[in-house]
């Protein structure tokens, strides 16, 4: 009788996309180690899906097992476990939509397969992401040209940035990036030079309207950016809100990335600038950063990405109408060089931007403190944190593309190291998402306050890779020795 109701429950939870309370409460479910598999998936801990057995019965969990497997670098064994999935799919039924969503990122030519085999694979918002990518461009095009022309993009917006993806003119592609921009209402941009594809270093979008409030506290990180910064910072210089100290962390660069923050500084007097004599990451010189930041709000910004004119404006704004609210956070699109625009899961193209939170300075670094003083990863454990600390609902998605982010070959992001491959998730990356996650579901457990300290001595509240650490004493070394212009 108590299974049968926690099965119930269960499957209650895995419907309501609970999946924190799932695993942190795991012992309860140990007789339902296939539904675990699939939770663990959900969870971005791959490691811990494929310690359970293979499922038998479960074909939800079959196929996170096999996407799991791919993501942790097992690429040969999950294509194998993948092609005896596909054989005993029933091609006519709906769930292999689903199947093809769970393999797509790692898999996405038995993705495609799947679709295929129901006989209808343009019933999926996913096909023409998945001709894309393994290389069917022509077939890509040309369900997309369709699918715009029977009027899917009204409800399907991405179709036009599929379309600017196979564009043969420059105009083209901008043509298609501005139908989706007025899709969410925004305001289109034009280049700065009609030569060049659209990408971040080429775009502009002239806007009139300004707005003001309380100052918001901008922080831009920086290393080696003397080709993208003057774009990152000249769109946050065009916000239509105004009242902004744009702080500047220059992680040791030794390029002309100094002589450029200088220059804008001497333009603006909202920009501030702090040079670092040590490299120590990203999020410790932002954690140094914040130290400066005189806002009562605080977001931040990289120094390759260029933010729509609007994207401080209509993130504050919810804040100040509902004191409930913590935090706010907005979407991206990922675009290359080359103006292609690019997603490493594929699909969406449009998803969470991991440096938007504009949050509640004090509330937030009284109750949780910084980021984790590591290398990479902690944008994605800084936001979940806070979800724990204040609950969902006080946070809230704003669902407007409003910045668009440099993709490209020499990120932390793409590095083989630190980032994502087609050999699945680095083995750093991935041990430190499943650190972190670990910790939260402890915390939640125990009925504990996730917390981060101001003062990093080296010691943790959960592991991590040391080649994402950063040494106490260099971080010591920085906040003693750094150059406030």
């Amino acid at each position: 009788m108590l299974n049968g109701l926690l099965h119930i429950y269960l499957r209650y939870l895995i419907q309501t996309k609970d999946f924190l309370k799932i695993s942190s409460h795991a012992e309860r479910y140990k007789h339902q180690p296939e539904w675990l598999c699939y939770v663990h998936h959900k969870l971005g801990m791959h490691r811990h899906a494929t310690r359970q057995p293979y499922p038998v019965k479960n074909r939800l969990a079959q196929a996170a097992y096999i996407a799991s497997m791919a993501g942790c670098g097992r690429i040969k064994e999950a294509e194998e476990l993948a092609q005896v999935f596909i054989n005993q799919s029933n091609s006519g039924t709906k769930s292999s939509h689903i199947y093809a969503g769970i393999f797509a990122p790692f898999l996405p030519a038995h993705a495609l397969t799947l679709l295929e085999r129901t006989g209808n694979p343009s019933a999926s918002k996913l096909y023409p992401y998945l001709l894309a990518r393994i290389g069917k461009h022509e077939r890509a095009e040309k369900f997309t040209s369709a699918a715009i022309q029977e009027g899917q993009a009204a409800h399907h917006p991405e179709l036009y940035l599929l379309a600017a993806n196979t564009a043969a003119t420059t105009q083209k592609q901008l043509t298609d990036t501005n139908q989706y921009l007025n899709h969410y209402s925004l305001e289109p941009v034009c280049l700065k030079n009609d030569n060049i594809p659209p990408n971040v270093m080429n775009l502009d979008c002239p806007c009139q309207h300004t707005a003001t409030g309380p100052l918001v506290s901008i922080l831009v990180t920086a290393y080696q950016s003397e080709k993208r910064i003057n774009a990152a910072i000249e769109s946050l210089l065009k916000q239509t809100y105004r009242n902004l100290e744009i702080i500047v962390i220059d992680d040791a660069s030794s390029d002309a990335t100094s002589e450029i923050i200088i220059g804008w500084m001497q333009k603006d007097s909202r920009v501030r600038y702090l040079k670092l004599p040590l490299n120590i990451g990203t999020f410790a010189a932002k954690n140094i950063g914040l130290q400066y930041a005189e806002g009562e709000f605080v977001t931040c910004q990289d120094s390759d990405d260029w933010a729509h004119p609007r994207k401080i404006e209509y993130q504050i704004q919810p804040l100040l109408d509902n004191p409930n609210l913590v935090c706010t956070t907005s979407r991206w699109v990922r675009i290359q060089d080359d103006g292609r625009y690019y997603a490493r899961l594929i699909y969406p193209l449009t998803r969470l931007n991991p440096a938007s939170p504009l949050f509640r300075k004090e509330a937030v670094i009284s109750r949780i403190g910084l980021w984790d003083w590591v290398r990479t990863g902690a944008d994605s454990e800084f936001l979940e944190r806070i979800k724990l600390a204040f609950g969902k609902r006080a946070v809230l998605s704003v669902n407007k593309p409003l910045t668009f982010g440099a993709h490209r070959s020499d990120s932390l992001m793409t590095a083989p190291d630190t980032g994502y491959n087609a050999q699945g998730i680095s083995a750093g990356r991935l041990n430190y998402w499943e650190s972190w996650r670990s910790w939260h579901l402890e915390c939640i457990k125990n009925k504990l306050m996730p917390y981060v300290s101001h003062q990093y001595s080296g010691a943790r509240q959960f592991t991590a890779p040391q080649s994402l650490t950063v040494n106490p004493e260099d971080v010591l070394h920085c906040k003693n020795k750094l150059t406030e212009y």
